[in-house]
């Protein structure tokens, strides 16, 4: 396949930040006459049974999707450059109703944190962990993202004491997603060739060097014992590895690649990190995590989570840490969309 590249990405959080370079780019493409195709993620309010045009993604591994959907565009040569777009006013643009009803999945109206909870019995047992066990790396996996959020938030802010009490027999609020931003995301993508009209640096260039984008049929939550051994997962793991040709697992750990996992909720990272085979099985993740981080952007709770721009959000971040590392040159990242039947994964390589 052609070789793609993340030319330019940029993003607004809480009115901070700006669009500055991927505009200016994208102004020059068109001053070019270079064809820009543009895909767009959308917004929590467009439910989820909406019928979604071919240019439109929604979901937590949407910006996989949407990668997907560029590079062919691009490898067919029916655009130069593509651009990936999303905004969310989560924080300001709902009502606490409106957001706890877009929240809400499928005819049978469950919520993520509902149908999650459901689904850790299951998690567990498949996995032969026991609750003791589990919570012991929940608590640990929790500590990964606030020693990563530490070192990126110079002003620590942490959750309220409240956030730390129980939800549910399994999640406490600081292990689900904080929805509570407002965000917009873009990411400019082309060839090295349509890189090279635009005069982009080489150091600006990170080339996408697999990615997957895989999804299992939904039908509520007699879905989940399909979904609880996370084999999905593993295919979307082994089909964007086999196109990077990386030992990921090797480069994570020679700190020569970063990773971002998907962290909403518990079991979806600790699946993550059992089926990229960093741990042979889930009761050495606490050691692991003694040692490496296991996000860039400290997590979906502590970093936020902007609902279906979350893997756009966390690829701009990647990206960002990448160019801006002396050691690691590689970057995976992970996307997890609605009771996690979508899985996405993305490698990139600076």
């Amino acid at each position: 396949m052609m070789k793609t590249f993340i030319i330019a990405a940029d993003r607004m959080i809480d009115s901070y930040g700006s669009h500055q370079d991927t505009d200016n780019i994208l102004n020059l493409a068109r001053e070019k006459k270079l064809f820009v195709t543009a895909l767009e993620i959308l917004s929590l309010a467009k439910g989820w049974q909406d019928k979604m045009k071919p240019h439109e993604f929604k979901s937590g591994a949407s910006a996989m999707a949407a990668i997907e959907r560029a590079r062919k565009i691009l490898s067919t040569k029916k655009a130069d450059v593509v651009l990936i777009k999303g905004q969310d006013f989560l924080k300001t643009g709902y009502s606490p109703c409106e957001r706890e009803k877009f929240m809400k999945f499928y005819h049978e109206n469950y919520t993520p944190l509902q149908g999650y909870n459901e689904m850790v019995p299951l998690f567990l047992q498949k996995y032969k962990l026991d609750e003791k066990e589990y919570f012991k790396i929940r608590d640990a996996l929790f500590e990964n993202y606030t020693k990563t959020w530490k070192k990126i938030n110079p002003v620590n802010i942490m959750p309220h004491e409240k956030w730390y009490q129980p939800l549910t027999k399994y999640f406490r609020g600081v292990d689900c997603a904080n929805p509570s931003v407002d965000y917009s995301g873009q990411m400019l993508l082309s060839t090295g060739k349509g890189a090279d009209v635009l005069n982009i640096p080489q150091k600006a260039r990170v080339e996408i060097l697999g990615n997957s984008f895989v999804k299992i049929n939904l039908k509520g939550l007699a879905s989940l014992p399909k979904i609880a051994p996370y084999h999905h997962l593993k295919r979307a793991i082994n089909k964007a590895i086999t196109q990077a040709k990386l030992n990921f697992k090797d480069k994570f750990m020679n700190e020569k690649a970063l990773l971002d996992a998907y962290t909403c909720f518990p079991i979806v990272p600790m699946a993550l990190l059992y089926r990229l085979g960093l741990v042979n099985s889930l009761t050495e993740i606490p050691d692991l995590l003694k040692s490496y981080e296991v996000t860039v952007t400290g997590g979906l709770n502590l970093g936020k989570a902007p609902w279906s721009l979350t893997s756009l959000n966390a690829l701009i971040v990647m990206r960002e840490r990448l160019i801006s590392s002396d050691k690691a040159k590689f970057g995976l990242v992970h996307g997890n969309g609605l009771f996690g039947n979508q899985q996405g994964i993305t490698i990139i390589k600076k």
